[in-house]
């Protein structure tokens, strides 16, 4: 999954109101709604932001401890209710999450990037300066592209476990940022699975997926277009 194309923009949506109706809808197994606050915390944990890791030495930004810390809140999520209809939404972000974990040597080739492009900034040097960018993509690809290989797996296999069990829960996701709130969107969480898998699927198994989900499944709009760019449908 190397190449896997994650779209981490949130679409952002409406509605607290009529929560208990709502969760009915989110086509999840579960019958019975744990109550609004399950909701609630969910809410105001997807609208914090990355939580901001540096290190000591150098205070350059962590992203592999970022990415970590930003899961396992979504984990003690899980465990605090595991029967709640959000369940389906917190593991895709979870997944979304471990897809972002870096390889631990990345950490390494970042400090270098760092004092490399600091070094050209104070000689005013632009051309040092895009050298050390071009380095430092280099250097991922030598280490075996950026995604923890070990989060990269336990990804793959939520995002599986995601199709097979919820393929049509729907998304739980935020409003527009001139409405606010949350609501449950049309977009189906194992379209979106499956649309992460398929990045790391090998070409002729990648249009197969894509064909499933244009027929199958409900995806947002931006999502479906580019799908049926990728594989020539109307």
């Amino acid at each position: 999954m190397k190449n896997l194309c994650c779209l981490m923009a949130v679409l952002y949506m409406f509605v607290l109101a009529a929560i208990p109706a709502r969760a009915q809808e989110a086509g999840s197994s579960y019958g019975t709604m744990v109550g609004p606050q399950d909701f609630f915390e969910f809410e105001e944990l997807a609208s914090r932001p990355m939580p901001q890791i540096t290190d000591e030495e150098t205070s350059i930004p962590d992203y592999r401890a970022m990415y970590i810390a930003r899961a396992k809140r979504f984990e003690a999520f899980l465990d605090k209710y595991p029967g709640s209809p959000l369940k389906p939404e917190v593991l895709l972000r979870v997944a979304l999450l471990y897809l972002g974990v870096e390889r631990q040597e990345i950490r390494a080739l970042r400090q270098e990037l760092f004092f490399c492009q600091g070094m050209a900034l104070k000689q005013h040097d632009q051309r040092r300066f895009d050298l050390c960018k071009q380095r430092f993509a280099l250097d991922i690809i030598g280490a075996g592209g950026p995604t923890d290989p070990v989060y990269e797996h336990l990804a793959r296999q939520i995002l599986d476990e995601l199709v097979e069990r919820y393929p049509h829960a729907r998304r739980y996701i935020m409003s527009e940022p001139s409405v606010g709130g949350f609501r449950f969107d049309e977009e189906e969480i194992g379209a979106f699975a499956l649309y992460l898998l398929a990045g790391g699927a090998l070409p002729e198994e990648r249009r197969g997926i894509y064909e499933l989900i244009i027929t199958e499944y409900k995806i947002r709009k931006e999502i479906r277009r580019e799908i049926q760019n990728r594989i020539g449908s109307p």
